[in-house]
């Protein structure tokens, strides 16, 4: 049967579902009910009260707002406005960066800058000392791209996704062209939460972990984490799933000061410590092999039973898992 009634849009990208650079023809009856909204603290006609935030002349003040508004398994796709408030803008009157803490509890809800450089829109961590958390993931198939926490040095923690009881998931959570910097404390932080994607994201000098697991936790499993940059994440370390099992690590750039300097960088480049049937491959480090103080064994925890393919030092590939 052919079906005429036809409409063209984006999905978020989780598994089995199109992805958001993915652009596909559904039926109208799909995509009539769902909820296209827009933010943007720098419209002079901006409100979270009065506007419905599905105009982009009249958008919302506020993300929560927006998420106020969001229902499961729909599409709800929140676009956050550009601004100016990146540290070297060329200083228009758009400067006003989102500063929020939210939770997201809705099931396939994207949350997506709309800026079209390489950073992304501005978000500001807003509680100091990694007490607070921009944007908390309790739900499935959620979307964040195109977004740049950056802006304010107090600490705290990007994105979260996280069990928070029987019913309320953070898996399948999708990343990918976000920035982290040293505004930030840890940038992407998974609990219990299983088959997420974090990819083409720039973590640059955070001040404890690029993505982390908490060891005294339940892991975060079955993970894809690729073609990724991490610059100088020297405290707990770029990418730490202490506990995790059979994720899938390839395609990172892993620069650590330390190790290039051959100063001990211990465990502050993948750390799976007891964790089972990972793998992880086509990596590069900014070390030496060999075990060392800065070296690929110092570097790096290579967990139970993982397998580590055809990683990259200064001075050659290493077949085989860190000691």
């Amino acid at each position: 049967m052919t079906v005429r009634d036809l409409t063209t849009g984006t999905m978020p990208g989780q598994s089995g579902v199109l992805g958001i650079n993915y652009t596909a023809t559904f039926p109208k009856s799909m995509m009539s009910d769902r909820r296209l909204m827009y933010v943007n603290p720098n419209h002079s006609d901006a409100a979270d009260n009065g506007n419905t935030g599905e105009n982009p002349e009249q958008p919302f003040l506020t993300v929560a707002a927006a998420l106020a508004r969001t229902r499961d398994n729909r599409g709800d796709t929140i676009f956050i406005g550009q601004n100016d408030a990146w540290q070297y803008g060329g200083g228009s009157t758009w400067r006003t960066a989102i500063a929020e803490e939210v939770i997201v509890t809705a099931e396939g809800v994207s949350i997506i800058g709309t800026s079209p450089g390489g950073l992304g829109v501005t978000w500001n961590p807003v509680t100091a000392a990694g007490a607070g958390t921009c944007i908390t993931v309790h739900a499935l198939d959620v979307l964040i791209s195109g977004i740049a926490f950056s802006g304010v040095a107090l600490g705290g923690t990007a994105i979260a996704a996280e069990w928070n009881g029987v019913t309320m998931f953070g898996e399948n959570l999708v990343v990918h062209d976000c920035f982290f910097d040293d505004d930030i404390d840890t940038a992407i932080a998974l609990e219990f939460s299983w088959y997420c994607e974090i990819y083409n994201c720039n973590f640059q000098r955070c001040d404890i972990a690029g993505i982390w697991c908490d060891p005294l936790g339940n892991g975060t499993d079955y993970n894809k984490i690729h073609h990724n940059i991490f610059m100088d994440i020297l405290g707990t370390g770029a990418i730490s799933l202490q506990g995790s099992d059979n994720n899938v690590i390839w395609a990172n750039s892993i620069y650590n000061n330390q190790a290039l300097a051959a100063a001990a960088a211990t465990d502050e480049g993948i750390d799976l410590t007891a964790g089972n049937d990972n793998m992880v491959l086509d990596n590069y480090f900014s070390c030496l092999l060999g075990a060392g103080a800065g070296g690929y064994d110092d570097m790096n925890a290579p967990g139970t039973s993982s397998a580590w393919v055809n990683n990259h030092c200064l001075d050659g590939d290493n077949v085989l898992p860190p000691l």
